[in-house]
């Protein structure tokens, strides 16, 4: 924890929030927002899991572009059974509430709430807020509860690299890249993934 804290006075690179291993992962989210909210004037928050390859030039210019909805929940927008059995994997304990089918979420690897969303969960009584199991079908069920946009972008989840990827990642194999510090090394080291341009060189039409 000193080293922690001595990087984080050097650099400014970490946020500590209040929040330990027996925090569900919804209540760490939500911690975070609240801390991000009152502490940085952003136009957007981004949640990045540190085993995707990310580009943020890329998430940069994809959070600039200009939208006439200003409440936006931006990602990878999915949906998936609910599972009810207690013996599998992603078991939901609230799962009567839910139904059969999870509604639209978007994974929990990466996403971005504009600040008028943020503001909205940093000043909620953190006990006003419902809490399922698992953080994206969590923020994925406020986001229902207020009037956002949903907005899909599969460039931030393709599985290879390509001229406009924002992030890499498997979500069918693991939920960020398999065997995580050789892959993302691996990635780094292609062109493709680390030296190509922000944004695709426009290709001139044929006459």
């Amino acid at each position: 924890m000193e080293d922690l804290q001595k990087e984080a006075d050097t650099y400014h690179d970490f946020l500590f929030i209040d929040a330990d291993e027996a925090t569900k992962p919804p209540q760490t989210m939500l911690a975070f927002f609240k801390a991000a909210y009152h502490m940085f004037n952003a136009e957007f928050y981004v949640k990045a899991s540190d085993d995707i390859y990310l580009r943020p030039d890329r998430l940069a210019a994809l959070l600039a572009k200009e939208r006439p909805q200003h409440k936006t929940y931006i990602g990878c927008m999915k949906k998936g059974p609910v599972v009810n059995d207690p013996n599998l994997k992603w078991y939901e304990s609230s799962w009567e509430l839910l139904g059969n089918e999870y509604f639209m979420h978007a994974s929990g690897s990466l996403y971005a709430l504009s600040s008028e969303v943020v503001e909205a969960l940093a000043t909620a009584k953190s006990d006003s807020l419902r809490m399922f199991d698992y953080e994206d079908v969590t923020i994925g069920a406020w986001m229902l509860a207020m009037n956002v946009k949903h907005e899909d972008n599969r460039a931030m989840c393709d599985s290879v690299c390509t001229p406009t990827s924002i992030a890499v990642w498997d979500s069918k194999k693991c939920s960020g890249t398999c065997n995580v510090a050789d892959k993302i090394k691996q990635l780094h080291n292609t062109t493709v993934c680390s030296k190509s341009p922000t944004l695709p060189p426009e290709v001139e039409e044929e006459e």
